[in-house]
């Protein structure tokens, strides 16, 4: 799957507009939102991430939740004190997101989920229970970015 980025000064939304306007064959898509605030547009599910200036979305017939994060950032030593012992072995952007992305495709909240989600042994998991996604990750240009989908997918970066 493609996922596109740019570093211009551009709202998630016109992003977004443009590739699905160029590669979707969408004309002036129309966004909506559901109940949670997950963005939708007609037949095309959609996952928009934003990191240190960079904007970076995701298109797909099926549900998705992306994100990114510049690798250089802090690490957030409250939320670092929070994880298990194994979660402390992983990559610490991997493992971030890849809970973001998953929050994203399921169209919650981090305040609610995020509590219960681990990261260990590269599987994300809820309450202990392998989830039934499929996660793909992409290292570029100082960012990591992760893909939570249901059907197996593999990144492609495309700049936008």
């Amino acid at each position: 799957m493609v996922v596109w980025f740019t570093d211009e000064n551009i709202t998630g939304e016109a992003f977004a507009a443009r590739i699905l306007t160029a590669h979707h064959g969408m004309s002036a898509p129309a966004f909506f939102r559901t109940e949670q605030g997950k963005p939708l547009t007609q037949g095309v599910f959609f996952s928009l991430s934003h990191s240190r200036g960079r904007t970076f979305f995701a298109a797909c017939r099926e549900e998705v939740g992306l994100d990114a994060e510049w690798r250089a950032r802090p690490l957030p030593a409250a939320y670092c004190r929070r994880l298990t012992e194994r979660e402390r072995r992983e990559d610490f952007f991997r493992l971030w997101t890849a809970k973001e992305a998953y929050v994203k495709f399921c169209g919650g909240t981090l305040a609610r989920m995020l509590p219960s989600l681990r990261f260990e042994g590269g599987v994300l998991s809820d309450g202990g229970a392998p989830l039934p996604v499929h996660l793909a990750f992409a290292e570029a240009d100082g960012y990591t970015v992760a893909l939570c989908t249901a059907s197996p997918q593999d990144i492609e970066l495309r700049h936008g």
